[in-house]
């Protein structure tokens, strides 16, 4: 397909998704919308090579280190310290997830549909590569492309779940707003820059988009250069580093924002997420039907019990607490989105929309951090040894 007309068709897609998100006030989310529409596209013959057409594919393997660490200077070092129990909840959901959908589910399926779609669920592309292995290790490629169908479609389940339970949270937020009760933590004044800068700002008129790209994509590569020595994914350390980043002066708020960047880098991170559904043939998805739907309702179901009870001991409300495990079914950069579209559709002021946005965005990012970069990938290495 041609590149430019392939741009043209996701870009009004991503906005047919907003306008559906601000229609049905976040109900539906783009996420989930682009999603529905992509593979049903798909199916009905757009070429399975759009996306990788578009460029914007290659194009997120270079920036989502760079949007990440943007992502990381919205959140002050206090909030991320303080989210320790966002931690606990989601470290025993997601186990939850995976261990449940095992456990239950091989008295109801294949034993090693089971053993493949458990940590999938949980966490998402980590996980799906690592049981890919145990697949081929199996000599069962149907085991592989099950794996994919969970990974695929997680989502669908994930996404819904998060967005209407997500407002009824915002809504909450809210009330305190109103009411003069609501705590955020503020190191930071209004201008978004710290009280104590380390590093020295340039002059103004040195300070320029440029250099504010520049110094992201430093981090990014650092980001990356660690995530190859240890092991552990660079998108964390590029979160890391956007918060350190922020608290120290070297980067500004939100500064992939004021690049004016913003939008195109999100636009290839959600392509990465979309990459999987070229894959998802009517005839696949209907032969796996059965065991498919039963690894998301156990999964899911297990989780939300697990976060609403751990939840409930760390006073959370049941409404966060299952927001926060689903992450582990959708990841970033659905982590973000949707937070963004629920603070836009229940906040009626920029003032009231930007402090429910302050309240429920941290959570929901350390939360898919937590469930699909760390604890599912941790979960899979143990799950493949069971063969």
């Amino acid at each position: 397909m041609n590149s430019l007309l392939a741009v043209f068709i996701i870009f009004l897609v991503f906005f047919l998704g907003d306008a559906v998100a601000t229609k049905t006030k976040a109900l539906v989310s783009m996420l989930f919308f682009g999603a529905i529409v992509f593979m049903v596209a798909f199916w009905c013959g757009l070429p399975k090579t759009i996306f990788k057409d578009s460029g914007l594919l290659a194009f997120a393997s270079i920036t989502i280190g760079m949007f990440l660490a943007n992502i990381g200077t919205t959140i002050n070092v206090r909030d991320f310290v303080s989210e320790w129990k966002t931690v606990v909840v989601v470290l025993l959901s997601t186990c939850a997830i995976a261990l449940s959908v095992y456990f239950i589910g091989k008295n109801f399926m294949d034993q090693y549909y089971a053993l493949s779609g458990a940590p999938v669920l949980a966490g998402g592309m980590v996980a799906y590569l690592i049981m890919k292995d145990v697949a081929k290790a199996l000599s069962r490629p149907d085991v592989a492309v099950f794996a994919m169908l969970v990974l695929i479609f997680q989502m669908f389940v994930g996404l819904p779940i998060a967005s209407t339970l997500l407002k009824k949270e915002a809504r909450s937020v809210q009330k305190s707003y109103r009411a003069g009760t609501l705590q955020l933590q503020e190191s930071m004044p209004k201008d978004g820059t710290p009280k104590r800068r380390l590093i020295p700002s340039l002059p103004s008129k040195y300070d320029t988009p440029n250099f504010a790209l520049c110094k992201l994509a430093l981090i990014a590569y650092l980001s990356s250069v660690l995530g190859s020595l240890t092991g552990v994914t660079q998108l964390i350390f590029a979160l890391l580093f956007g918060v350190l980043a922020r608290q120290v002066g070297f980067l500004e708020e939100n500064a992939l924002v004021k690049c004016n960047g913003f939008a195109f880098v999100l636009a290839g991170a959600v392509i990465s997420v979309w990459a999987s559904l070229p894959a998802a043939t009517p005839s696949m998805v209907l032969s796996m039907l059965f065991p498919l739907i039963l690894v998301l309702v156990i999964g899911v179901v297990a989780g939300c019990i697990v976060a609403v009870l751990a939840g409930r001991l760390i006073h959370f409300s049941w409404e966060m607490s299952i927001c926060m495990a689903v992450t582990a079914l959708f990841g970033f950069p659905g982590t973000y989105q949707i937070p963004v579209e629920v603070a836009r559709a229940v906040g009626e002021t920029p003032e009231e929309t930007k402090a429910i946005q302050d309240a429920i965005m941290p959570k929901m990012i350390i939360a898919g951090v937590v469930s699909v970069s760390i604890v599912s990938g941790l979960l899979a290495g143990i799950m493949a040894k069971w063969i």
